[in-house]
């Protein structure tokens, strides 16, 4: 008896270790990541979350560099080609093409720079996301009072901010990351975004 009580506890205890395991997996297809050493760095080093820009490549490009939209938006963050070339002359970026922004050094560069100057215009996040998703110029007619937010883009900003807390999670455990596999099937319920060229170029601001 005691032996058969020993071995129903050991399944037991297998099928609890079973379920979380299958859970972390779970995570781990919802909320791909990849490229973590150099999201970590280059955010870090514009003063930004990495979590947060973890959570913003998911619903861009869901961590695919070879991702492009219906628009044209290229690769992790999902950059036009003209705001490509734009955040290129900012940044001092010679010899710029459309191609590199298939790079995921380059476009993670592009795309967490620009979004640490949505950070510095608006100081507060979600408009920062808003002005990421729909266009600076819209988030600043919002905030006068001018029109509504697009439902897309509350909605965005919403998935956005409900992955913050999971890749802190990812980003607190590394060691889960190399006990699951990676698995890049998450999926937005939008459509992939790219940043609107005509209304990020604002005369009204310039970010050097």
């Amino acid at each position: 008896m005691r032996r058969l009580a020993s071995w129903r506890t050991l399944a037991a205890l297998f099928a609890v270790v079973l379920a979380a395991y299958a859970g972390l997996v779970g995570l781990r297809v919802l909320y791909p990541i990849a490229y973590r050493a150099q999201l970590v760095e280059l955010s870090e080093s514009r003063g930004l979350d990495p979590a947060l820009v973890a959570a913003v490549v998911r619903c861009e490009s869901r961590f695919r560099n070879d991702a492009v939209s219906v628009r044209g938006a290229i690769g992790l963050l999902q950059i036009m080609p003209e705001t490509g070339a734009w955040i290129a002359e900012k940044l001092n970026v010679p010899d710029f093409t459309v191609d590199r922004l298939y790079d995921a050094d380059v476009n993670l560069r592009f795309g967490t720079w620009y979004l640490r100057s949505l950070l510095d215009r608006f100081g507060d996040v979600s408009d920062a996301l808003a002005a990421y998703n729909a266009g600076p110029n819209h988030v600043v007619q919002w905030r006068a009072g001018v029109g509504t937010t697009f439902p897309e883009t509350e909605a965005y900003v919403a998935r956005v901010t409900r992955s913050v807390p999971v890749y802190r999670f990812f980003f607190a455990a590394p060691w889960l990351l190399r006990i699951t596999p990676s698995l890049l099937l998450s999926r937005c319920s939008e459509p992939l975004h790219g940043l609107d060229f005509v209304a990020l170029v604002d005369v009204s601001y310039s970010t050097t």
